[in-house]
This record gives structure tokens, sequence and C-alpha cells, in this order.
């Protein structure tokens, strides 16, 4: 008599991060690398973190933000384990980038009037 092996496998880690949370952290406190932090990426974090207090903080913070927000609109962002974010929604992220698309446009249009404004 054989004894056969139990197919009983180790249960899946269930503590996926949620999707709309770290896009609501990545849109908000996305300069500071909040985002990376609650998904597991510590050291990218870090390192994001780093690069917002000690080097220019808008052109690398903004573009590396911006970056994370069209990775998570697109669902290629995952976890520090490879997971999928919970709950994606793709109409969060699609109105995140629009508004941050409007928001980034009417800043250039301020700039603009107010150099050709004090010529």
């Amino acid at each position: 008599m054989s004894i056969e092996k139990d197919s009983v496998t180790a249960p899946e880690n269930t503590d996926r991060c949620s999707y709309v949370v770290t896009l609501l952290l990545a849109f908000f406190l996305g300069w500071f690398g909040i985002h990376r932090f609650y998904t597991g990426y510590v050291l990218i974090g870090a390192v994001q973190l780093v690069c917002f207090i000690l080097v220019l903080p808008a052109p690398i913070s903004i573009l590396w933000a911006l970056v994370d927000l069209i990775a998570l609109a697109l669902n290629k962002y995952r976890d520090s384990n490879g997971s999928e974010l919970e709950n994606f929604n793709p109409g969060c992220g699609i109105m995140m980038l629009i508004y941050f698309g409007f928001s980034f446009v009417f800043l250039i249009f301020s700039i603009l009037v107010m150099i050709s404004s004090s010529s």
C-alpha cells in the first residue's frame, strides 16, 4: 500500500497592497516616495526621500512621481513581492493622470505668463 502525497500547498500571501491607497499616496505624497514604503520598496523609497531632501526636489521628484503614476494607471506597478495591487480600478488612475496633466499645463502656462508680464 503506497501513501500518496497530500496536495496541500502553502497558502498564498493575501496581504496585497491596495491599488487606491497606493495611487493616493503616489499622487499626494509621491515626491517623498511614501507609496514606495507602502508597497514594500523601502530602499527605493529611502532614495526617493533623500532625492527630495538633498537634491533639486522639483525636477527629479516630479518626474519620478509622474512615472509611478503612469505605471499605476496602466496597472504595471507591482508590490515588492511582484504581486499586482489589489482592486485595480482603471478609472482612478486615468482621472489622476488627467488631473496631473492639467495641473502641469496650468503650472507651465502660469510661469510663462509671469515671465512675459515681467518683461
